[in-house]
């Protein structure tokens, strides 16, 4: 029985020590961003494109629509240009309305976080100036 004991000890040990290790590598993961134009910023809807990007074949089943929305944002004296596709109606609307409305944006790399006047939180991806 004494062994048992110190088994379950040796092991209860081993646990706590492994989410000791755990819990300060997280803690420790988190870096500040690279850049000035990198983390939350406030930015100006310049302009909105959508288009139709459901491929045209018949079928006697009812499709659903994907829209491929193209933004331009301008922050800190920068133009960002965005992209992402969605089938939400909502979504497109409310880009739309944001339109000459500042927005806080979360830029990470080469993908941009847009949080609208509504509320909703679009996730996009930065693309060259000339696609927006």
């Amino acid at each position: 029985m004494a062994s048992c004991r110190e088994l379950r000890q040796g092991i209860l040990l081993l646990l706590l020590l492994a989410g000791v290790f755990v819990t300060s590598g997280a803690s420790g993961s988190e870096t500040a961003p690279a850049s000035a134009s990198e983390g939350q910023q406030s930015a100006k809807v310049l302009s909105v494109r959508k288009v139709l990007r459901t491929p045209y074949f018949t079928s006697r089943y009812p499709q659903i629509h994907y829209y491929e929305l193209h933004f331009a944002l301008r922050a800190a004296d920068q133009t960002y240009c965005g992209e992402y596709e969605t089938p939400v109606l909502n979504e497109i609307d409310d880009l739309f309305s944001a339109k000459n409305h500042d927005v806080e944006i979360v830029l990470k790399g080469k993908s941009l976080t847009l949080t609208t006047p509504t509320g909703r939180k679009v996730k996009a991806h930065l693309v060259e100036p000339g696609q927006c």
